[in-house]
């Protein structure tokens, strides 16, 4: 394994330190790539499940409004195009505010996998909740998708996968 450290000392050199009253006291020892890449694969994944329970609020929040206005008449395709303005910048303000929050680097592949993890998520709640709400299996959800409601959910979820990664771009950038 490739250490990345500076002035790490051996335990019977600490004990050898701590013991002259003269010596430098040791450095913290510094954190090697790996611990340092499990941080950060850390607080994408908490960022990826923070971005998820934001797009589920919202889409509870969204959904029953949709869900009445289709009962009522209203064009379904229509009314998800009209729920998904709201959904896009929910979208774009919560994956800013998570990844600010917990403080993911401003690298592609932290941000990539912040998008990934919500999408996931959000892509097995439809299939649970499917199965749960209205009682469908795995070929009902799926053909769900193909309709023309079905495939603005599925741009939504390309949005809400790369929405991580366009959101530096809408900040000033740090000194």
């Amino acid at each position: 394994m490739i250490e990345i450290t500076a002035n790490r000392a051996t335990p019977d050199q600490n004990c050898a330190m701590d013991k002259s009253p003269s010596s430098p006291p040791t450095t913290a020892p510094a954190v090697t790539w790996v611990e340092e890449t499990y941080q950060r694969a850390g607080r994408s994944l908490a960022a990826g499940a923070v971005y998820f329970l934001a797009m589920v609020a919202a889409g509870w929040l969204f959904g029953p409004i949709r869900e009445f206005a289709t009962r009522r008449g209203f064009n379904p395709l229509a009314a998800v195009l009209i729920e998904a303005i709201p959904l896009l910048v929910i979208m774009g303000l919560s994956s800013g505010w998570a990844m600010r929050w917990l403080r993911v680097r401003d690298r592609a592949g932290d941000r990539m996998l912040v998008g990934s993890v919500a999408v996931t998520l959000v892509i097995s709640s439809e299939f649970v909740g499917g199965a749960m709400v209205r009682g469908w299996g795995l070929y009902e959800t799926l053909t769900n998708m193909t309709t023309a409601p079905g495939l603005v959910f599925c741009a939504l979820l390309v949005a809400a996968l790369l929405m991580p990664l366009v959101e530096p771009f809408g900040r000033k950038a740090r000194r």
